[in-house]
């Protein structure tokens, strides 16, 4: 079946994830319903991340934004949904008539939180839906500074004001400063680079043992050395072979011997990973959990990508592509000290390369952009459903991986 969904995150003024918008298809491509009918493209989402591919896949315990339109919003589908994790997404060119507001108003009454998508002061027309709502959802690509001063004043804290189309981090804290208490958007992964700001310490030793660890040999007794001396990374690294993904009856207790059992190819893996992690601790959770989704699809998609390298390796591409917004550097400062191999180093500059097309295309899903993605599956031997697949296995294992449910929650 031809499904695509992807995410889009919701954040709080904290940076914390709240929830996810999910995407749906949408654009005059191979993987668009015909015509481009909003009702059909709502009813493919809500089958996607509800039915076939389970809820807590996508967005649990988070809550899951969904697009509706009047006839589905009158024909009652929002009720088949759960009530605790579903935001109902009002369309901004549904009509507010009798029948429309009673839908909602029952939708509202049964526990569902009810949102107005693209809100202008232009949209004062649908007044009985905004009073049954708790959000109000602005696009800022829509409105000008005035307009979205005044959105901010008429409401006056008495609904949550969400900004949408939050694309850089200058555009957060100017929509935070405005009022807005919700934010959607990519702005955390575009990196905020200081002019000759210093890596803090940690984050330069947590590079060099990266740049190590990319070596063509691994000398496992120098890697625990370093591990040793860093109780959080001992800890990770016995936590992680323990756990039960490996199923072990005996446990690990020795360092050197973890390693042994893992081999390399899994300790460079696991310890870039873990790396990684610990270079996220000042930044948005998002950016790591995002950051191990495009590794784990660059893994899942390599072969049927025709991708000519080790999975490994393009696993670390995927998830290397964000170390500037974690190290608030150029990513080629940050890859000139690192033992990449050539064609991931040329592939995250920019330039083309035999992982250019698998790398494009991951993007693409993740962006929610249907055409664009189509493109890529286009140019290469990828089958259209191991891309949703790869994507839902990504998502939940980097989603478990981070702790994202818990995290959520503190």
């Amino acid at each position: 079946m031809d499904i695509y969904v992807a995410r889009q995150p919701i954040f709080d003024t904290r940076k914390r994830v709240i929830g996810y918008e999910l995407l749906h298809r949408s654009g005059p491509s191979v993987n668009n319903y015909p015509g481009g009918d909003g009702t059909q493209a709502s009813l493919a989402v809500i089958r996607s991340a509800f039915l076939f591919l389970g809820e807590r896949l996508l967005t649990h315990p988070r809550q899951a934004f969904i697009n509706f339109t009047k006839e589905l919003l009158i024909g009652g589908i929002a009720r088949m949904l759960p009530a605790d994790s579903t935001v109902v997404e009002v369309l901004e060119d549904v009509v507010a008539d009798d029948q429309l507001v009673d839908a909602c108003r029952e939708l509202k009454e049964a526990g569902y939180t009810i949102a107005i998508d693209d809100f202008t002061l232009g949209s004062r027309g649908r007044s009985r839906l905004i009073d049954l709502a708790e959000l109000v959802k602005v696009n800022l690509n829509a409105v000008d500074e005035a307009e979205s001063l005044a959105i901010v004043r008429e409401f006056d804290g008495t609904k949550k004001l969400v900004a949408e189309g939050v694309e850089t981090h200058d555009a957060f804290e100017a929509a935070r400063a405005k009022g807005f208490s919700l934010f959607q958007g990519y702005f955390f992964s575009k990196p905020v680079i200081v002019p000759g700001r210093d890596i803090s310490a940690n984050k330069l030793s947590y590079l060099h043992i990266l740049g190590e660890l990319n070596k063509p040999e691994l000398d496992f007794r120098a890697i625990e050395g370093i591990l040793k001396h860093d109780t959080a990374l001992c800890y990770a690294l016995l936590k992680y072979i323990n756990s039960a993904y490996f199923g072990l009856k005996d446990k690990f207790t020795s360092i050197l011997q973890a390693m042994a059992f893992l081999g390399e190819t899994q300790v460079r893996k696991w310890a870039s990973l873990v790396l990684f992690t610990f270079l996220g601790v000042d930044r948005s959770p998002e950016v790591v959990v995002r950051s191990l989704i495009r590794g784990r699809m660059c893994e899942l998609l390599a072969k049927d990508a025709n991708a000519a390298g080790p999975e490994p390796e393009l696993f670390l591409m995927g998830m290397f592509s964000l170390l500037d917004v974690l190290i608030g550097r150029p990513l080629k400062d940050i890859l000139d000290g690192m033992n990449l191999g050539p064609q991931v180093r040329a592939t995250l500059l920019g330039e083309e390369t035999d992982y250019s097309g698998l790398y494009q295309l991951v993007l693409n899903y993740e962006n929610g952009d249907w055409e664009g993605l189509s493109e890529s599956i286009g140019s290469t031997p990828v089958d259209p459903e191991r891309v949703l697949k790869a994507y839902v296995s990504a998502v939940e294992w980097a989603d478990e991986l981070t702790g994202a449910g818990a995290a959520s929650q503190n």
